[in-house]
């Protein structure tokens, strides 16, 4: 699995016509609206530029954005400055999540994570968003802690391999 993690500074850069062109849904709030389209922005320019597919039509199933070609599977997350855009040649979930204070204890309960710190938490939380939006139980995870971030990666591919790339596109 190929996870590109891209900071949404770099929408400063692009002419909002441009990111028009990328939006998927109705969002009013401006600021969702341009990383909304910047990832989708990203996602496409990822497809063409590193796995060579053009054709990046993408379908909604149970909310879920998938390739129509199948030719890829992808997963999305964004927290605060930060995108994560996951790619596999199997399904694939990610969640990254930014470090902030919350009720780790309450939520923690409800869930039924075994955590003592909050790093704990987050791993947990974001390990369990991205199994959520794989949409089926994983077998292999990878998790990283970066600066005061966590991110999380799930495949049903026992196997799969995990290489993270820093802002590769720009």
């Amino acid at each position: 699995m190929d996870i590109f993690l891209i900071q949404t500074a770099n929408i400063q850069n692009i002419e909002e016509d441009l990111l028009a062109k990328f939006q998927k849904k109705e969002i009013f709030d401006k600021k969702k609206y341009l990383i909304h389209c910047f990832t989708y922005l990203m996602l496409d320019r990822i497809l063409k530029e590193v796995y060579k597919i053009e054709n990046s039509e993408i379908d909604f199933i149970n909310k879920k954005p998938i390739l129509k070609n199948q030719q890829k599977y992808f997963s999305i997350s964004h927290s605060c400055e930060y995108i994560a855009l996951a790619f596999s040649d199997t399904n694939c979930g990610i969640d990254i999540e930014k470090f902030k204070n919350r009720d780790f204890e309450k939520i923690a309960h409800r869930l039924r994570f075994d955590i003592k710190t909050p790093e704990d938490f987050f791993q947990n939380w974001t390990l369990y968003e991205a199994e959520y939006k794989l949409s089926e139980k994983s077998k292999s995870s990878k998790t990283w802690q970066i600066n005061n971030y966590m991110l999380s990666a799930v495949s049903p591919n026992s196997s799969e391999d995990y290489q993270i790339y820093f802002d590769t596109i720009s």
